[in-house]
């Protein structure tokens, strides 16, 4: 299933408050310097890494798990999102652009098919350890981090943050997420470790691909084109990520800033 009952019930709010929140902040930071217009996103970063180290320390002293090596597709919060906030080099816009692209794909996944991202038995069990009965610390890391990455994409669009030059950035998103697709894929495979489904996928339907053509080419051809095809939608996504991100900027966002706003 794309969807679950459980997904329903605690992300259809999820998108309301998100939405209704980076809508108040938009509209009370307009005026403000871009770095005071920055602050939700700061904030939000801020929380993502505080939540990551956590993770690892959790990790580390509990029993360490190369899953937990964050090199995943939504890692790449931990990675843009900072330097995005806090760089303020004459590349700025750029690392915005990709970061804005980097929660737009989380809001495509979200919206179509989030039990890719987290199960409802991760909901489950995130809510199990909050209210004390079992559960996990990864799980409700998984979700809050999420959510909070989530939030983040509300507030691209609204406040504007972004500038769009179409030519440039399709080269740029290519770059960085084949990039990411050379580096992590034949990771992946060397330590067996399933970052963004390049050892096997969640997606049974994927997985059912995967299985085929392992049978019809052999273990290590099959396994290789398993991963291009990965790779292939890998770079695809944010692609259409970036137009979804483009569209519903112009249609909800801020008024265009002039680069002297940087």
């Amino acid at each position: 299933m794309f969807w679950t009952p459980l997904h329903a019930y605690t992300l259809i709010p999820q998108f309301v408050v998100y939405i209704a929140l980076a809508f108040v902040l938009s509209r009370a930071l307009m005026n403000k310097d871009y770095e005071t217009q920055l602050l939700p996103l700061k904030i939000c970063t801020i929380l993502l890494l505080v939540l990551e180290v956590a993770k690892q320390a959790v990790g580390i002293a509990t029993g360490y798990s190369t899953y937990w090596i964050p090199l995943h597709f939504c890692s790449l919060f931990l990675y843009f999102h900072p330097i995005a906030c806090f760089y303020k080099g004459k590349h700025r816009d750029t690392f915005i652009l990709i970061a804005g692209v980097v929660s737009a794909c989380l809001f495509l996944f979200m919206t179509v098919y989030p039990n890719i991202i987290y199960s409802d038995d991760a909901i489950r069990s995130m809510w199990a350890f909050v209210t004390g009965k079992g559960g996990s610390f990864f799980e409700l890391h998984t979700v809050l981090f999420h959510g909070i990455g989530l939030f983040t994409f509300f507030l691209f669009v609204f406040q504007g943050l972004g500038r769009f030059d179409t030519k440039k950035d399709v080269l740029r998103i290519m770059i960085t997420y084949g990039a990411y697709c050379l580096i992590v894929g034949p990771l992946a495979q060397l330590i067996d470790t399933n970052f963004n489904n390049f050892v096997q996928s969640n997606a049974p339907f994927l997985e059912d691909i995967r299985g085929k053509l392992l049978e019809s080419l052999g273990a290590f051809l099959g396994q290789t084109v398993y991963v291009l095809i990965i790779s292939v939608g890998t770079i695809l996504v944010p692609l259409i990520a970036y137009f979804v991100l483009k569209g519903l900027t112009r249609l909800l966002g801020q008024r265009k800033r002039e680069a002297a706003d940087r």
